[in-house]
């Protein structure tokens, strides 16, 4: 019972945090970002950003239903979070950009990379376990 309750916490909150995610790929499309001479360097953030977001998404719907499938899926997610966490901090300017780009990566990157690569890994005992 306990364990229900749990996952069905973490499946909410990664469906939580995903529609937090679609609102800042809002953001990323209409506030002009920094002084980069990058050609489409706000696509490239928010292409990134629709990854992770479908990755959360997708995680949450396998999560109850399709373990087999769970695994890679999450461990995808975790990359790409992972990934999310180094650019921000090594492009962000220097200044209030580098301190907040830290602050993301540390209080929600970071966490949700461990977070996903740890469930990834659980399933996929899981998996093996029962087979």
């Amino acid at each position: 019972m306990f364990e229900q309750r749990y996952e069905r916490r973490l499946r909410w909150g990664m469906v939580g945090l995903a529609a937090v995610l679609f609102g800042w790929i809002f953001v990323l499309g209409t506030v002009p970002q920094g002084h980069a001479e990058v050609r489409n360097w706000s696509s490239s953030w928010i292409g990134l950003d629709v990854l992770e977001l479908l990755g959360l998404v997708g995680t949450a719907a396998l999560y109850p239903r399709r373990p087999a499938f769970l695994a890679p899926v999450a461990a995808a997610t975790a990359t790409l979070f992972g990934v999310d966490a180094w650019f921000d901090t090594m492009t962000a300017l220097a200044g209030a950009d580098w301190y907040q780009a830290w602050a993301f990566a540390v209080v929600a990157e970071v966490p949700l990379t461990v977070l996903l690569a740890a469930l990834a890994v659980r399933t996929a005992r899981e998996l093996n376990r029962r087979a």
